[in-house]
């Protein structure tokens, strides 16, 4: 037996073992794969898109190039924004529909697409009540995230996104939907018909060996932004050079080259945005800004300088206008108890590498932050007295000041600004069909969550990322499903 037919055994007793209500066709290089529909990206848009075009009957196949499954749906805060009258009325918040549309569109400077925009606020509240029904549960309390403009932001049990990724992930295998991991997408598999192509497949690398995943209804991307690619984003916008980012290293955009293969379009790819991260050559981030009326910042002369329920854009101007763009996110123990397992870690983490500090008054804090004690207590106890008042002299909402600083033990951190999310990307409809560049849908072909444009305008408010994967996610599918592509 040759080499070649050795491995040919291997690899498809590997896929015998996970694949094994579809066939192979075998013969000829590249192996063949068929399936209904293929699924690029295993985060919340990917899962969600493979889970609603299971449900309508459909078979499924979902491709990840990374080892491990989630993209950066496991490693973000997992905050998910919706108005929500029966959780938002236990703590007297008023909201709407229509105040969510407004937020949204005003918040990315009126750039967004407002029937996308339309979509994902409709589908919001639904969207949260689709993903208990797997096991998913939140939290009572509703929040404002940071940048998140109002407080609706869900909070799921098992922080971060990995509980999504769990509950997810084990709904696909009780379907029958196999996760193809160290699985790259190298091209799209297209046919020709009177100049118009239509979508059959992907030809992608599967632990090196070349394959072709053929699909009769579609291919659904949703491969995430491309915030990892820092040579890109840098040439993009020049501010970003020498930034981290927040995220997995899978989001890198490769994908994009496959999509302007076939004539998709892609737009706004200098619309990026940052968040808070850690600093020189430091990995963890502490979070300790994740819930904003918990929190305050400050410069390294130990005074306040922005209110901090601001816009992320307008938040990332005043932390980079900053001497070193280095700041102090400063919470108390009530702020420090309210964080994930995972951001209380992720501080204790900064304590121990030189980075974070603790201690029982405002003033030892300032000593080891290196600070003015007089200007970081004169800070706190304005804030404090804002609180009281509901006036705050940088104007953060009065909503947002509820919470004083005030219980020992005290915390801070060192940020930084870090590249987040990228809000261009691939142009789609409602119906989650991809466009060409005279704005008709491509045939089969199907995207959602971050690598995709149109929603979040200039800026992104913080929450509406991953509510717009999974109601996208969910929204390819079923356009995937019923084969919705009538030009």
């Amino acid at each position: 037996m040759t080499e070649t037919a050795i491995t040919r055994r291997m690899f498809t007793a590997l896929f015998v073992n996970t694949l094994c209500f579809s066939s192979f066709v075998y013969g000829s290089e590249p192996l063949t794969y068929e399936t209904d529909i293929v699924v690029i990206g295993s985060g919340a848009a990917g899962l969600s898109a493979a889970l609603s075009a299971a449900g309508l009957g459909k078979s499924v196949l979902i491709l990840e190039k990374m080892p491990v499954i989630g993209g950066n749906t496991l490693l973000s805060t997992g905050l998910i924004n919706a108005p929500d009258p029966e959780r938002q009325k236990q703590f007297k918040i008023d909201d709407s529909n229509e105040l969510f549309f407004k937020q949204t569109y005003e918040a990315g400077h009126r750039k967004g697409n407002t029937e996308l925009i339309q979509v994902l606020v409709d589908k919001a509240l639904p969207t949260i009540q689709w993903l208990e029904q797997f096991g998913i549960q939140f939290k009572e309390e509703v929040i404002q995230i940071y940048g998140g403009i109002w407080p609706r932001g869900h909070n799921p049990k098992v922080s971060h996104g990995r509980g999504y990724v769990n509950f997810l992930s084990k709904a696909c295998k009780e379907k029958g939907i196999p996760i193809k991991t160290h699985t790259q997408a190298l091209s799209l598999l297209f046919e020709t018909e009177e100049g118009k192509k239509k979508i059959v497949g992907v030809k992608a690398l599967s632990n090196n060996i070349p394959v072709e995943f053929k699909s009769k209804n579609g291919v659904i991307i949703a491969t995430g932004g491309f915030s990892a690619n820092l040579k890109l984003c840098s040439q993009l916008d020049p501010r970003l050079k020498g930034m981290k980012y927040t995220g997995s290293p899978s989001a890198t955009g490769d994908i994009f080259k496959a999509v302007q293969e076939v004539g998709g379009q892609l737009k706004d790819l200098e619309q990026i945005q940052c968040n808070l991260g850690p600093i020189d050559k430091f990995t963890y981030r502490s979070g300790y800004h994740t819930d904003v009326k918990r929190h305050i910042l400050v410069n390294n002369k130990g005074k306040r300088f922005v209110a901090e329920d601001g816009l992320r854009d307008i938040l990332r101007d005043a932390v980079l206008a900053q001497p070193g763009g280095e700041v102090f996110i400063l919470v108390d123990s009530d702020g420090y108890q309210a964080l994930s397992s995972r951001f209380q870690q992720n501080g204790a983490t900064s304590e121990n590498l030189g980075y974070g500090w603790k201690a029982d008054s405002i003033k030892k804090l300032a000593d080891k932050m290196k600070v003015s004690s007089k200007n970081l207590e004169e800070a706190v106890a304005q804030y404090n007295a804002a609180v009281d008042s509901k006036k705050d002299v940088f104007g953060r909402e009065p909503w947002m000041l509820v919470k004083k600083i005030s219980k020992p033990p005290f915390y801070a951190t060192k940020a930084r600004m870090a590249i987040h999310y990228t809000m261009g990307g691939i142009v789609i409809d409602t119906k989650a069909r991809v466009l060409d560049n005279d704005n008709k849908p491509i045939e089969n072909l199907y995207a959602a969550g971050e690598v995709t444009t149109g929603i979040h305008g200039t800026n992104r408010v913080g929450g509406n990322g991953i509510l717009d994967a999974f109601v996208f996610g969910k929204i390819a599918g079923e356009s995937a499903a019923n084969n919705k592509n009538a030009y």
